[in-house]
């Protein structure tokens, strides 16, 4: 199970900035100042950002835009590969990075060809030398001696021990109303810095107030966000702490407008929380509101309304901090790791873009590509080539993180997902591993389908790849060696010889692209008596390609049992086949499946040989097919139960990883 220090440490790292937001804003404010020499208001802005950057720049656009009217418009980072856009001479370039992303030198690169540069960042010159990076100061320095306007964030300058951000945020938010306040004094909201700490203050007990007896643990089953107006443009950080801080899928924005035009009816096929950000100008939505919540189920959805108390652009803000503490209370909930996050270390292909070459950058017009050699000379600092790539070594333990919540954000660690040029690039980076999953097609009773074992496989092998960086999921083998239930009709049945010819050919395939490891495990307990007697030869067959299975039935029932024990269900519920712990993953993971009216005891009571009810035919011992209790079984406990075996399997994998290594395979 997860260790105190698997995530209490990222949590109380966030929980320490947050408490710490309001004074860093009010002595950052005191430091703040308008840019020397004042931008011109009569020109055209274009800004860009990436990450939670990329929402300061739309914030900044927004305000520039919808308050001043001006001409502003936001360009993804992207959108620089190639150079800047032919009419940049007359226009003001905006880039917002709070850590100084090297990515930022995509648009930063070009400073001679933009009537002005600005560089709104949180990074300093003292701070990154503090912080021992040298590269970052001499950037810093050489674009401020370049002419690049640098216009700092009243604070959150170092946030990396975490996923998610929290300071830089709201901090960024401020920055860039300071900026527009410069631009279009006239134009701005008048910003109360102890009225806007005093919102980030109170924010924890607000939030209190609004969960009443809300399980912020059904936020995995679903969430949305609603607004309404423009608002619904400026929430793009708020999704973050669903997607960075919680491991969740990020939340869709809907219109309270839109929501009977799809919403409404993607609401209905399932549980779902949505999350109505209200604001004090915007008094119209509590009825829009109210209608909406006639219209939803309450058996199996939820409103919640966080309030802000700060009008117009400023609400934005008030939202950051309701939403912080909501995304500690479900971290706390879930145990999420917010230090070794899923696939920490696998992003370093997807940073320093700045140095492309500039064939990849692509033909420039004669115009443009004389005043960037102009400057080429000096900006040596923009333009360093990116470090040499580096092999992917074997990620140790503590490398890994532990529980991160009950859903992942789908990444590209399945096979079946991937082009062939795709996971070529992947196995030029570095050692990969195969994960093989073993299902069954074969009766669980009256109530759960034949496919409950390979769905379940599915799931753990997706969870294991999320903690496993190495990892590529293939296909699950759906059938498997199911000879004890073949009394029962629909049973498929693998002989051991052929599931063993099977899997020795996919890891022959395997082994010829490239791969250096296979891990195999099933979610039958049909399948481990035969890949223990084959792994002997499966592993000579596939050398130098190493194979790792899970072979452990009896650990395994122990761990199922275990688990269902902290929930306080006895072994014999819990059971050995479509038992309350079987059957409370599928209320999870496929709730449709489960047939609710047909639920029923089966066979409870102690069982000296487990397996000896199971052959040679279960159904002589078990006549409905089940082997447990599963009237009690429960959605809520699925992601306990699925986090239990799969950190079972990755212990299990990083042992024999640490074992090969340490033989100097």
């Amino acid at each position: 199970m997860t260790t105190a220090s698997d995530w209490r440490a990222g949590h109380r790292s966030l929980e320490a900035r947050i408490r710490a937001l309001p004074g860093l804003l009010r002595d950052g404010v005191a430091r703040l100042h308008p840019p020397e020499p004042p931008l011109p208001r009569d020109a055209r802005f274009v800004l860009t950002g990436v990450g939670s950057s990329a929402a300061h720049a739309r914030y900044l656009a927004y305000l520039l835009r919808d308050a001043a009217g001006l001409d502003a418009r936001v360009v993804p980072l992207s959108g620089f590969i190639q150079g800047p856009p032919h009419d940049s001479g007359d226009a003001v370039l905006i880039v917002v990075s709070q850590g100084l992303s090297p990515n930022a030198r995509l648009a930063l690169a070009d400073h001679p060809s933009w009537r002005r540069v600005v560089l709104l960042t949180a990074a300093t010159e003292e701070g990154a030398r503090a912080a021992g990076d040298a590269d970052k100061a001499s950037l810093l320095a050489e674009l401020r001696s370049a002419g690049v306007t640098i216009v700092p964030f009243p604070a959150g300058e170092n946030e990396y021990e975490t996923l998610v951000r929290v300071v830089g945020p709201v901090a960024g938010h401020v920055a860039a109303l300071y900026l527009a306040s410069a631009i279009a004094p006239d134009a701005m909201p008048t910003v109360d810095v102890d009225a806007l700490c005093s919102s980030l203050e109170t924010a924890p007990a607000r939030l209190d107030s609004a969960l009443g007896n809300f399980d912020v643990t059904c936020l995995s089953t679903g969430v949305s966000l609603l607004t309404s107006g423009v608002y619904g443009e400026l929430v793009e950080n708020l999704r973050y702490k669903f997607l960075e801080g919680m491991l969740l899928p990020a939340p869709p924005v809907w219109d309270l407008l839109d929501v009977a035009h799809g919403p409404l009816q993607h609401a209905h096929t399932g549980p779902m929380t949505l999350i109505a950000l209200a604001r004090p100008d915007a008094s119209y939505d509590a009825e829009l509101l109210a209608r909406i919540e006639r219209a939803l189920d309450p058996e199996r959805h939820t409103v919640l309304r966080l309030a802000a108390t700060l009008p117009g652009a400023l609400a934005i803000i008030d939202h950051e901090a309701l939403v912080n503490s909501l995304m500690l209370r479900f971290i706390a909930a879930r145990e999420v790791d917010q230090i070794n996050w899923p696939g920490r270390g696998r992003d370093r292909e997807l940073y320093d873009l700045g140095s492309l070459p500039e064939d990849v950058r692509g033909q420039r017009s004669g115009a443009t590509r004389a005043r960037g050699d102009s400057w080429r000379a000096g900006r040596s600092a923009l333009t360093r080539p990116s470090p040499p790539r580096a092999r992917v070594a074997p990620v140790s333990t503590a490398e890994v993180p532990a529980r991160a919540g009950a859903h992942y954000s789908e990444r590209v660690s399945r096979l079946d997902a991937l082009t062939w040029p795709e996971l070529a690039g992947l196995l030029a980076l570095g050692p990969l591993t195969a994960v093989i999953p073993l299902g069954s097609t074969e009766q669980h009773g009256p109530h759960l389908p034949y496919g409950t074992d390979t769905w379940i496989a599915d799931e753990l092998a997706a969870r294991f790849c999320a903690r496993v960086p190495e990892a590529i999921r293939c296909p699950t083998v759906p059938i498997g060696c199911s000879s004890e239930h073949a009394a029962f009709p629909g049973t498929l049945d693998l002989r051991a010889d052929t599931l063993r010819a099977v899997l020795g050919d996919v890891l022959l395939s395997l082994r010829g692209h490239g791969f250096e490891a296979a891990f195999i495990f099933s979610a039958h307990g049909g399948n481990y008596a035969a890949l223990a007697d084959a792994l002997s030869a499966l592993r000579a067959a596939a050398a130098p390609m190493r194979v790792i299975a899970y072979t452990d039935l009896a650990a395994l029932t122990a761990c199922f049992h275990r688990l269902s024990g902290e929930h306080g269900v006895s072994a014999d519920a819990s059971g050995h086949h479509a038992g309350e712990f079987e059957t409370s993953i599928m209320r999870a993971i496929r709730p449709q499946s489960v047939r609710d009216d047909r639920i029923d005891a089966g066979l409870v009571g102690a069982h000296a040989d487990p397996q000896a009810l199971f052959y040679p035919s279960l159904r002589a011992n078990a006549p409905s097919g089940v082997v447990g209790d599963p009237r009690s079984a429960s959605a809520e406990r699925a992601a306990h139960y699925l986090d239990g075996w799969v950190e079972l399997l990755v212990a299990a994998y990083r042992r024999e990883n640490a074992s090969t290594y340490t033989k100097g395979t």
